[in-house]
C-alpha cells in the first residue's frame, strides 16, 4: 500500500497562499481555537492572513499561534484536521 505523507498545517497554508489565485483565497478558511469567542472557535479566511510564519499566523488585528489551528477548509470541505 502506498503511504501518502500528510502535510502539516504550516505546509498546507503555505501551499494555499503561494499557489492559489488571490480571488480564490476567500474560499479557504482556517478554524482556530479562540479563548475570546463564546463558542471557542474562530473562522479566519486565508485572505485575511497578512504574514505566515513557521509558528504563527499574523492578521491585521491578531497574532495566532499555529498550534491553535484545528481545521483547514475549502468551500466547506475539510482539507486538514488536527488529530486528537
Amino acid at each position: 500500500m502506498l503511504e501518502i505523507k500528510k502535510l502539516e498545517n504550516y505546509e498546507l497554508i503555505k501551499k494555499i497562499i503561494h499557489t492559489t489565485p488571490a480571488e480564490e483565497l476567500k474560499d479557504y478558511v482556517i478554524v482556530v481555537l479562540d479563548r475570546k469567542s463564546s463558542n471557542s472557535l474562530r473562522e479566519i479566511r486565508v485572505s485575511e492572513v497578512t504574514k505566515l510564519m513557521k509558528d504563527r499566523l499574523v492578521l491585521s488585528d491578531a497574532i495566532i499561534p499555529l498550534h491553535r489551528v484545528v481545521e483547514i477548509r475549502k468551500s466547506g470541505e475539510v482539507l486538514w484536521r488536527r488529530s486528537a
